[in-house]
């Protein structure tokens, strides 16, 4: 799948990244069908220190749930 990784302060990158997987009771896969930058995106895009490995950055989006964990019984 392809997300969006920050690198450092205006080193935002579209890449390849492996596929989500449910790991925890609370998780849910999401498809983004639509996304847009949050105010609280910019404040890494701005001072961010330079890094090797890229950072997932984004949470405002609008989606399809595709799959959830498994309803706990008990």
């Amino acid at each position: 799948m392809r997300a969006t990784l920050i690198y450092g302060a205006g080193d935002v990158r579209v890449e390849n990244v492996p596929d989500p997987v449910i790991e925890q009771s609370a998780d849910a896969v999401v498809r983004v069908l639509r996304a847009c930058v949050c105010g609280s995106d910019l404040w890494p895009y701005r001072s961010r220190a330079a890094t090797q490995h890229g950072d997932r950055i984004g949470h405002e989006f609008l989606g399809l749930v595709e799959e959830t964990a498994p309803r706990c019984t008990g």
